[in-house]
């Protein structure tokens, strides 16, 4: 028999203050002493909420109706936001929105990584909180005879929220993103009337071209579309089959890998369209710049440069003259990186062009370890050599403060957290970046 829970239960509805928000956006208060989880809230406010989900310690709820507004709550800038599920703080100010990611890193230090910061953390600001990103990945779909491109919902991920224009979305993509509705809208059918579904990838770098890309689970199919929106929209287009959401960009044999150029910190890169690149590549460089301070290598230092992606932190310290070997599985991404690090006329630069838990950490004998790994962080065999190499220094770059504290955590007693920065490259959302720099006194 399942244990009965006092309080509140789903289908329940509640009052409760707002006292804070959480990792993710939701605002956190409680009702009848449970604590209870909604989003589209602000600090402060007193708010009525229906129970979507209990749990044994928390629920989760609806949001139903503001009861008296907190000081931060603004007006929105997305007509369909909290329908669509791509930003979760546009209800906020800045202040309030800067405060809640600072919160998040210092929560997740405290309660995973057992490391309560010493000093209060402030989250730095990125320069634009409207139309800074870069790229961005649309879900398109036709079904019964409509057609809709836009966003997974909010409350529905198998939903698709329609969406003509995107506000966090640089104008010239929103451009492009007009062109290639229209051209979809009138693609022949691959089937009759059959139901089909495809990911549309966009990306309008500064002072270039937009481009874009068709990932469907066929293909064939998605190069059939690539052609019918580059000739009706007039934007070239890529293709490949749909590796899932984490990874859409697996281009096709003999799609053109539309190679762009960047320009970071004087150097001019290559990146091709199924390389990663940062959202905001302006908020980006103020990153870079964070790194590279902390890692504070110097003339003919050994870095190991891991994630190196297209090489933005290795050119930049081979140019320095730090002897870099950069760590990249993507194949494209490790092109580029060779390609960019040819042009940038430093020392040499090795590339290793393998997985992060298939590279032995302990050479070539680094004084310096750099890492920029993806949302899942780094597995365990990647920190367990890291610490039995002779780095001496680690700089740990996360797009997600709870997996960067459980790394932190598993990397033991050894290492001692030297400081932490964050920062808000993703405006109107929850995201945060976060940059912990680390060091032991003694190496193996």
């Amino acid at each position: 028999m399942s244990e009965q829970l006092a309080g509140p239960v789903a289908g329940d509805a509640v009052e409760l203050e707002v006292e804070r928000i959480a990792y993710g956006g939701d605002g956190v208060g409680r009702a009848d002493g449970l604590v209870g989880c909604v989003p589209w809230t602000a600090p402060g406010e007193r708010v009525r909420a229906r129970i979507v989900e209990r749990h044994p310690r928390y629920a989760r709820a609806r949001l139903e109706g503001v009861l008296a507004a907190g000081d931060a709550r603004v007006e929105p800038g997305c007509p369909v936001f909290g329908i669509c599920g791509g930003c979760q703080l546009q209800h906020l100010d800045r202040d309030a929105q800067l405060a809640s990611k600072a919160r998040a890193v210092a929560d997740a230090f405290e309660r995973i990584a057992g490391k309560p910061l010493a000093e209060p953390l402030a989250c730095e600001p990125a320069a634009e909180p409207w139309h800074y990103r870069r790229r961005a990945t649309f879900t398109w779909r036709r079904s019964e005879g409509t057609t809709v491109l836009g966003f997974h919902a909010a409350d529905d991920p198998g939903g698709i929220v329609d969406v003509e224009a995107c506000p966090i979305f640089a104008e010239r993509g929103n451009a492009a993103l007009a062109g290639l509705r229209e051209a979809l809208a009138n693609a022949p059918p691959a089937d009759g009337d059959a139901p089909e579904e495809a990911r549309i990838a966009v990306r309008a770098l500064p002072g270039q071209d937009a481009q874009a890309g068709v990932f469907c689970d066929s293909a064939e199919r998605a190069r059939e579309l690539a052609a019918h929106c580059a000739e009706r929209a007039g934007i070239a287009t890529t293709w490949g089959a749909r590796a899932g959401t984490a990874a859409p960009f697996a281009l096709a044999a003999g799609a053109p890998r539309l190679v762009s150029r960047m320009e970071f910190g004087g150097l001019r890169l290559r990146v091709g369209f199924d390389s990663f690149l940062q959202a905001d590549p302006v908020a980006a460089a103020q990153l870079y710049d964070g790194v590279e301070n902390a890692l504070a290598a110097r003339p003919g230092d050994r870095v190991i440069d891991g994630y190196a992606g297209i090489g933005v932190l290795t050119c930049r310290l081979a140019r320095a003259g730090v002897r870099v070997t950069a760590v990249e599985a993507h194949g494209g991404a490790a092109s580029d990186l060779r390609a960019n690090a040819a042009a940038a006329s430093g020392e040499p630069v090795h590339v290793l062009e393998l997985p992060a838990e298939r590279v032995d950490w302990r050479r070539p004998r680094p004084d310096r370890v750099v890492l920029n790994p993806p949302r899942s962080g780094c597995a365990p065999a990647v920190l367990d050599s890291i610490s039995r190499s002779s780095a001496r220094r680690l700089v740990y770059v996360s797009c997600d403060p709870t997996t960067l504290a459980r790394d932190v955590r598993r990397l033991g007693s050894a290492w001692r957290l030297e400081s932490i920065r964050a920062f808000d490259l993703f405006p109107q959302t929850a995201h945060v970046e976060t940059l912990a720099s680390l060091s032991r006194e003694n190496s193996p």
